[in-house]
């Protein structure tokens, strides 16, 4: 009787184990594709504001991030200039330049759920046709800006960074790459400290 008592507790545990580590990877996998962890409660405006303040920090003269007469995305740029549906998000906030001589634009959004793939696909366009738009409009660092933009996700938030701040002489390189990283670390770390 002892024999058949420890045959099932092994069988129980090996059950219990077993069904206890398939469930740990499933929300493993799942965890990984929503961006892991705990749910962020940042709100884009948050997310941009933080980009905002830590290029004031960075560059006081310029202020901003989009320092060239910034615009603010409402819901018709959104859908016309974006492509994005007001009904697939929660919240967003951007800024696009309101210059024609100037291609700066960020834009931050938390997509509804199961909306992210396509918020992300109409950021990848919008960037591909504000690039193509400056592709011959070499002026203010257009061309240079445009090639270090980037599209990028973290869980149900989205963001398109096409930023750069010009240099103050005038004849030194240009290189947006590190003003790009800029705002995409703080976008991370911003939605990270709201977990």
């Amino acid at each position: 009787m002892k024999k058949i008592v420890a045959l099932l507790m092994a069988a129980l545990c090996a059950v219990t184990f077993v069904s206890c580590n398939n469930s740990s990877n499933e929300s493993g996998s799942s965890n990984e594709s929503s961006g892991g962890g705990a749910v962020s409660s940042a709100t884009s405006s948050e997310i941009f504001d933080a980009i905002n303040s830590v290029f004031a920090e960075k560059y006081p003269d310029a202020g901003a991030v989009i320092p060239n007469m910034p615009q603010d995305v409402d819901d018709t740029i959104l859908k016309d200039k974006f492509g994005i549906d007001v009904n697939d998000v929660e919240d967003y906030k951007g800024q696009i330049a309101g210059m024609m001589t100037n291609c700066d634009m960020l834009l931050i959004v938390k997509a509804k759920d199961g909306k992210i793939d396509s918020v992300r696909a109409s950021l990848e366009s919008a960037k591909e046709a504000q690039t193509e738009q400056f592709a011959s409009y070499g002026v203010m660092g257009n061309i240079e800006r445009t090639a270090a933009a980037k599209v990028v996700t973290n869980g149900n938030y989205a963001a398109l960074i096409m930023v750069g701040v010009l240099p103050d002489d005038p004849d030194a390189a240009l290189d947006f790459d590190s003003d790009v990283k800029l705002a995409e670390d703080t976008f991370n770390k911003t939605i990270g400290e709201t977990k």
